[in-house]
């Protein structure tokens, strides 16, 4: 019996040293520790590592503000925000008498010029007036009328009209207020009533875009509540302010009770090819410490089954996924869990639950 264990062991020991060549006995020297169990995770490209997220505000797909051509007294507002207004209803309007006024003189002068040219100019065939007169005279009527259209046109426009059926969307100003030319009275929604989130993006972000890209959008008054949109609109030029783009993302089925002004964030799927490095996606708890941008994890080595300190760049956050810029490659394999009693070099095995594995580790009394 003795002779046959004897026997066993040395087959044992036989097959081990055949299996092993120099550099597996250099690593047995070196990790005569006992192996480490620890959980591992694979990295892999982060899900959406090229999906472009944008925060906004819901707009309507036509709206414009409102003005006079020219100031004056704000005689009279009839509307409000959110009332419903008609093509061609009167919204506001300014005190007339000073335009009426104006009115009044451009047409007198008018009048004049179109009597004295009418006066004059049978003169000339009797050679009482020279041609300049006639000629001066004209000119003179041309220009009281031109002068009379203009102030006839501003009057026109001392009243604003809805230009189409819409949504009063703000009142800037109250009544008896007075506003000086051009300064926004209302801003209403035009035409067919469509919602856009309107965001701004950095220039990185809009050349991985083009007209299109689906999008996935949350609007904050309706968080459970996914909307599908698609981008309509991206501005050819920078803000000179802010450096960012504007892009515009139709909301295909905005819930019913959406306004204009409500928050929202969109996750644009990105369709270009831009040459950018995808992202990689490991478990936050596999982050050993970080400095800034950047961090270490423990990088499992399968060949030697041991562990390799690794310092790797961040790139932001997906869920309880870290995204890494720099430092790993698809396919490797970090700690996930028990990093805490490694060190550089430490033979480890994988195992699936760490808890199970420690319990049985431990000396039972």
């Amino acid at each position: 019996m003795l002779k046959s264990k004897t026997l066993g062991a040395v087959f044992s020991v036989s097959l081990a040293l055949w299996g092993c060549g120099p550099a597996d006995e250099t690593a047995a020297a070196k990790d005569a520790g006992p192996a480490t169990p620890v959980m591992a995770s694979t990295v892999r490209p982060a899900p959406s590592a090229r999906d472009v997220s944008a925060y906004g505000v819901v707009r309507t797909d036509k709206e414009g503000k409102l003005a006079f051509k020219i100031g004056g007294y704000l005689k009279d507002i009839k509307v409000d925000m959110g009332d419903h207004v008609v093509k061609g209803q009167v919204l506001a309007r300014l005190d007339q008498r000073e335009i009426d006024a104006e009115a009044a003189r451009a047409s007198a002068a008018a009048a004049k010029a179109k009597r004295d040219f009418t006066r004059i100019q049978p003169l000339l065939k009797n050679g009482y007036v020279s041609q300049q007169k006639v000629d001066d005279a004209k000119s003179a009527l041309t220009m009281a009328n031109a002068e009379l259209a203009n102030v006839n046109f501003n009057r026109s426009l001392a009243t604003i009209i809805a230009p189409s059926d819409g949504v009063i969307l703000a009142r800037h100003v109250d009544q008896n207020e007075i506003v000086a030319a051009g300064t926004p009275i209302l801003t209403v929604s035009q035409g067919e009533r469509e919602l856009i989130l309107k965001a701004s993006l950095s220039d990185r972000d809009v050349a991985a875009l083009k007209v299109g890209d689906k999008a996935d959008v949350t609007l904050d008054a309706f968080r459970n509540t996914k909307v599908e949109g698609h981008v309509r609109r991206i501005s050819a030029m920078s803000d000179e302010r802010t450096g960012t783009f504007d892009v515009e993302i139709l909301l295909d089925n905005a819930p019913k009770g959406t306004e204009s002004g409500f928050i929202g964030m969109a996750r644009i799927r990105s369709s270009e090819q831009t040459g950018a490095p995808v992202a990689l996606a490991i478990p936050a708890s596999a982050i050993l410490e970080g400095h800034g941008a950047s961090a270490t994890v423990y990088v499992i080595d399968k060949s030697s089954m041991t562990v390799k300190l690794t310092r790797v760049g961040l790139a932001g956050f997906e869920g309880d996924d870290v995204l890494i810029s720099t430092g790993l490659k698809a396919g490797d394999n970090v700690v996930s869990a028990g990093a805490p009693y490694l060190r550089e070099g430490s033979p480890v095995k994988i195992v699936t639950d760490l808890a199970a594995e420690t319990d049985a580790a431990e000396p039972r009394t």
